[in-house]
C-alpha cells in the first residue's frame, strides 16, 4: 500500500479504536442504533408517502432495516437507484456514478452510495481504495444509516486484502466486540479471518506472502522502479534464509520440518448466496474486469474523461487507480 493512502485508512481504524476506548470507559458508544424515526422523517422530504413508509417498515421486518432503507432510497432517488443497480450488475461504470453522489447534499444517500462504492472497489480487486472509502464512512457517515456494522466488517476485510494483517486482525476483533448482534454469518467469517490473520503474523512465510502480494500490486500498477525492486530483493533474501533454516531443521530431526501449514479461507470468499440486495451478502460480484475489457475503446475513454473532469481531486485519484487496476487486469488475460 502506498504511503499517501495509509493515513486515510488508518484514520478509519482510529475511529474503531476510539469506539472501543469509549465503550470501555462507559461513555456513550459512538455506534448507536439506527434512528428509524429520523430516517422516516427524511424520506418523507424526498417524497415518500404513508404507503411507502408502511412498505418500508414491512420490508424491514421481513429482511432488515439495512436492505429496506437501501431499497427505499433507490426508489426515491433515481440517480442512486440506477448506480446501485449497475453495481449489483457488475457494470464498471457504477463506480463513477456512485462517486458522483458523494458530493451531494443528501447525507443518507451519500452514506449508502459510499457503502456501495466500497463494495464495487472490492469487486474490482482494489482493497486499497475500498479501505479508504470505508474509512471515510466510519469518519463521516456512521450513526446515520443501518449500514455501520457491514461497513466495519468490510473495512476489516479490505485491510486484510491490502494486506495489512495486523490492522485487519484488530479491526475484525473490534467489529466482533462492537456489533455482538450482527448476523452470525458475518461474525463467523470475522472470527475465522481474525484467527487466520494472527497465524500470518506469527509465521514468517505468511509475512513473506503478504509482502509478495504488495509487490504484485505495485507491478499491476506499473510501479517497477527502485523501491519495488528493492522490496523484491528483500523478499528473495528472506525466503532463502527461511529455506536454509527449514533444511537445517529437517536434517537435525530426520523428517519434515514442523510449522504452520498454509491456511485457506473459503468463508472469506463467499459465505452467503447473493440475493435481491447486495446488502447482507458476503460475496463479490464477478467479472467486472472482463466487462471493462469488453467495452469499446470510446466508451472506456468517455468514462475516464468524465472521471478526470467531473469529480473532486480525491475521488478522481481514487477512480483513476481503480480503472487503472481494471485495465491492468484485462491486459494480463
Amino acid at each position: 500500500m502506498s504511503g499517501r493512502r495509509i493515513p486515510a485508512v488508518l484514520s478509519g481504524l482510529l475511529v474503531v479504536a476510539t469506539a472501543m476506548s469509549a465503550r470501555a470507559q462507559g461513555e456513550d458508544p459512538p455506534f448507536r442504533p439506527f434512528d428509524v424515526a429520523a430516517f422516516t422523517a427524511h424520506v418523507r422530504t424526498l417524497g415518500a408517502d404513508d404507503e411507502a413508509v408502511a412498505a418500508f417498515r414491512a420490508a424491514a421486518e421481513e429482511s432488515s432495516f439495512a436492505i429496506a432503507a437501501d431499497e427505499l432510497l433507490q426508489g426515491l432517488v433515481p440517480a442512486f437507484g440506477s448506480a446501485a443497480a449497475a453495481a449489483f450488475d457488475g457494470d464498471p461504470a457504477a463506480a463513477l456514478e456512485l462517486a458522483k453522489l458523494l458530493g451531494g447534499t443528501d447525507l443518507y444517500v451519500r452514506a449508502h452510495a459510499r457503502y456501495h462504492l466500497g463494495r464495487v472497489l472490492l469487486d474490482g480487486d482494489d482493497p486499497d481504495g475500498a479501505a479508504q472509502v470505508f474509512a471515510d464512512f466510519l469518519q463521516q457517515d456512521r450513526n446515520r444509516t443501518p449500514l455501520d456494522a457491514e461497513v466495519a466488517f468490510f473495512y476489516a476485510s479490505s485491510l486484510a486484502d491490502v494486506p495489512m494483517p495486523g490492522h485487519a486482525a484488530q479491526a475484525f476483533t473490534d467489529y466482533l466486540r462492537l456489533f455482538p448482534t450482527a448476523p452470525e454469518r458475518f461474525r463467523a467469517v470475522a472470527l475465522q479471518r481474525a484467527a487466520e490473520l494472527q497465524t500470518q503474523l506469527d509465521d514468517p512465510l505468511h509475512q513473506l506472502a503478504d509482502a509478495m502480494k504488495g509487490v504484485e500490486r505495485d507491478l499491476k500498477k506499473s510501479r517497477t522502479g527502485d523501491p519495488t525492486q528493492e522490496r523484491q530483493r528483500d523478499i528473495v533474501e528472506k525466503l532463502e534464509k527461511i529455506i536454509e533454516e527449514m533444511e537445517r531443521q529437517e536434517q537435525q530431526s530426520g523428517g519434515n520440518p514442523t510449522g504452520n501449514s498454509p491456511t485457506t479461507s473459503p468463508a472469506s470468499e463467499s459465505a452467503a448466496p447473493d440475493g435481491e440486495s447486495r446488502i447482507g451478502s458476503l460475496g463479490k460480484v464477478p467479472g467486472v474486469g472482463d466487462r471493462w475489457g469488453n467495452l469499446k475503446d470510446r466508451d472506456r475513454k468517455e468514462i475516464e474523461a468524465e472521471v478526470t473532469t467531473g469529480l473532486p481531486e480525491r475521488d478522481r485519484d481514487l477512480l483513476k487507480r481503480y480503472f487503472g487496476r481494471l485495465g491492468g487486469s484485462t491486459k494480463r488475460r
